[in-house]
C-alpha cells in the first residue's frame, strides 16, 4: 500500500504538467504585433514629416484594441547637437499629437486583431478609403522600413532587459534551446522503445504511429473543445492531454493484446514481430487516412507565452513557453520511471522478468499482466509526447509519426539500447543535430545528417554512448538470439 501511495505521489507530478503550462500562460506578455501595426502605419499618416520621434512605449499599452501613440514631428530646420541629433530643448518646444489605432477583437486565441479604423489629432479619422489603401500599398509593402522614419527606434519599449551577447553566440544559443526542446520530445518517445525492448527484447516500430495517433486526437478534441467552451486554454489542454493519453495507453495495449502477445506466447522469433509490428504501422497509417482524413490538422497556437533569455542588437534569444514544458516534462517522466522501476512491486516484476523470464515465471510472477502493464505505460508515454507535438507544433496528419518514430528509435540505440539515461542522451542529441544542421547548413539534408551520425557511432561505439546495458544486475538484460 505505501507503495502504490509513493508511485501516486510521483506520478502525480507528471499529471501537473499541464497545469504548469496553464499557470505560465496566466503570465504571458501582451503581443507586440498590433503596436508595431500602429507605429508603421504612422509614417503612413505623416507622410510629409521628415522625422518623428515617437513618446509611448510599448510597456504603457494597457488596452490593445485601442492603442494610443503620442509624438513629435521634428522639421529639418530643428537646431541639433553635433552627433546628438536636434537639442533637448528644441524638442521641448515641439507640439506633442497623437494617433489612434483601432482593432478588432481576435477570435482565436494568440491571433492578432484587424486594423479597423485609425484617429489622429491632426487630420481627424481616417476614411475607410484611405484605411484600405494604407492596407494595401503600405502596411502590407513597406513594412519594417517606415521605422527609418524614426528618430529614435530602438527606445520604444521592445527592446528586453537581457544582457547583450555576440551575434554568433546569440544564434548558437536559440538553435541550441530549439533542438533541446526538439530533443526532449525524441527522449519521451524514445523511452517508450526502451521500456518494451528492456522486457521482451523486441522493438515495437507503432509507436511512432501510436504518436501520430494521439497527436490527432489532441487536436481533434482541441477544435471539440473550443468549440464548446471557447478559445480557453484550460480546458483544452486539459482536455485535449487525456484524450491523448486515453488513446495512446488504449491502441498500445492493443497493439500487445492482438500482435505481441499473441506471437510471443507463440515464441515467435524476432524477424517475425518486426515484420508484424511493421503490419501495425501500415494498419494505423491507412485506417487513419482512410477512415479519418488524408488531410493536415490545424491546431491555432494556443499558447505563445516566451522570456527572453539574452540579445544581441535586435536579435532576441526567446524561449518559449512550451520548450520548458517539453523538456521537464522529459526529466520529470524520466525521473519517475527510473524512480518505479527500482522502488515498486511493477518495477521488481519488470526487472525479473528482463533477466530471466523463466525463473520470473516459476517465481509466481505473471508474465502476461507485466507484459500488458509495460505496453500500457509505454502507450501512455506515446500519449503525450503526442500531446506535446500536437500542442506544439499544431499540424498534424497520418504519416506525421513514421519518421518521427524512426527518429526516437534511432535516438534509443544512438544512446545505447536498453539504457533509459541514453534514451535521454540520444534523444537530445538528435534534437540539436536537427537544429544545429538546420540553422547552419539548412533543412534540405537534415534527416541525412541524422541517420549519418547513428552510422558513425555505430562504427565507432557499436553499443551505442553508453553502451548497451547488458550487466548482471541490469534493469535492461537484453537476450541473446532475440533479435
Amino acid at each position: 500500500m505505501l507503495h502504490r501511495f509513493r508511485a501516486f505521489r510521483c506520478w502525480r507530478f507528471i499529471l501537473l504538467m499541464p497545469f504548469l503550462a496553464i499557470g505560465l500562460g496566466a503570465c504571458q506578455p501582451d503581443d507586440p504585433w498590433q503596436f508595431n501595426i500602429c507605429r508603421i502605419a504612422l509614417p503612413g499618416i505623416e507622410d510629409e514629416a521628415p522625422k518623428i520621434r515617437l513618446l509611448t512605449r510599448f510597456d504603457e499599452i494597457t488596452d490593445q484594441t485601442r492603442i494610443t501613440l503620442h509624438y513629435q514631428i521634428i522639421p529639418d530646420n530643428a537646431r541639433t547637437v553635433p552627433d546628438k541629433g536636434p537639442s533637448p530643448s528644441a524638442i521641448s518646444s515641439l507640439p506633442v499629437h497623437q494617433m489612434t489605432c483601432l482593432f478588432s477583437h481576435a477570435d482565436k486565441p494568440n491571433s492578432p486583431g484587424t486594423l479597423i479604423g485609425i484617429e489622429t489629432s491632426r487630420f481627424g479619422p481616417v476614411s475607410p478609403t484611405h484605411l484600405s489603401i494604407l492596407n494595401r500599398f503600405w502596411l502590407d509593402r513597406v513594412g519594417r522600413q517606415a521605422l527609418d522614419r524614426y528618430e529614435n527606434p530602438d527606445q520604444h519599449g521592445l527592446t528586453p532587459d537581457v544582457p547583450e551577447v555576440s551575434r554568433d553566440l546569440a544564434y548558437g544559443l536559440q538553435l541550441g534551446i530549439n533542438g533541446m526542446s526538439r530533443g526532449a520530445i525524441y527522449g519521451l518517445l524514445a523511452l517508450s522503445f526502451t521500456l518494451i525492448y528492456g522486457l521482451i527484447g523486441r522493438i515495437n516500430l507503432a509507436f511512432g504511429e501510436i504518436v501520430m495517433t494521439a497527436a490527432l486526437s489532441t487536436v481533434i478534441g482541441g477544435l471539440l473543445l473550443s468549440s464548446l467552451a471557447g478559445w480557453n486554454l484550460f480546458p483544452i489542454v486539459i482536455g485535449a492531454t487525456a484524450m491523448a493519453v486515453f488513446v495512446g495507453s488504449g491502441l498500445s495495449h492493443l497493439t500487445w493484446r492482438n500482435v505481441f502477445g499473441p506471437l510471443g506466447r507463440k515464441a515467435a522469433g524476432g524477424r517475425a514481430v518486426i515484420v508484424a509490428s511493421l503490419g501495425c504501422v501500415l494498419f494505423i497509417q491507412e485506417f487513419v487516412r482512410l477512415v479519418i482524413s488524408a488531410r493536415n490538422f490545424n491546431l491555432p497556437p494556443l499558447w505563445q507565452y516566451s522570456f527572453a533569455v539574452l540579445r544581441s542588437d535586435q536579435f532576441v534569444v526567446r524561449m518559449l513557453g512550451f520548450d520548458v514544458l517539453s523538456i521537464g516534462m522529459a526529466v520529470a517522466v524520466g525521473g519517475v520511471l527510473i524512480w518505479m522501476m527500482a522502488n515498486t512491486r511493477f518495477g521488481r516484476q519488470w526487472r525479473a522478468i528482463s533477466q530471466d523470464r523463466i525463473a520470473a515465471g516459476l517465481c509466481g510472477i505473471s508474465l502476461q499482466r507485466i507484459e500488458q502493464q509495460s505496453f500500457v505505460l509505454a502507450g501512455f508515454l506515446c500519449g503525450i509526447t503526442g500531446a506535446v507535438m500536437a500542442l506544439r507544433y499544431g499540424v498534424i496528419n497520418f504519416h506525421s509519426g513514421t519518421l518521427f518514430g524512426f527518429k526516437a528509435l534511432v535516438a534509443a540505440i544512438l544512446g545505447g539500447i536498453g539504457q533509459m539515461r541514453g534514451a535521454w542522451l540520444g534523444g537530445f542529441v538528435i534534437g540539436l543535430t536537427e537544429a544545429y544542421w538546420s540553422g547552419y547548413f539548412g533543412g534540405a539534408y537534415r534527416d541525412v545528417a541524422v541517420f549519418g551520425l547513428l552510422s558513425a557511432i555505430l562504427v565507432l561505439r557499436p553499443g551505442g554512448l553508453l553502451g548497451v546495458n547488458d550487466g548482471k544486475d541490469s534493469l535492461f538484460s537484453p537476450r541473446a538470439g532475440q533479435i
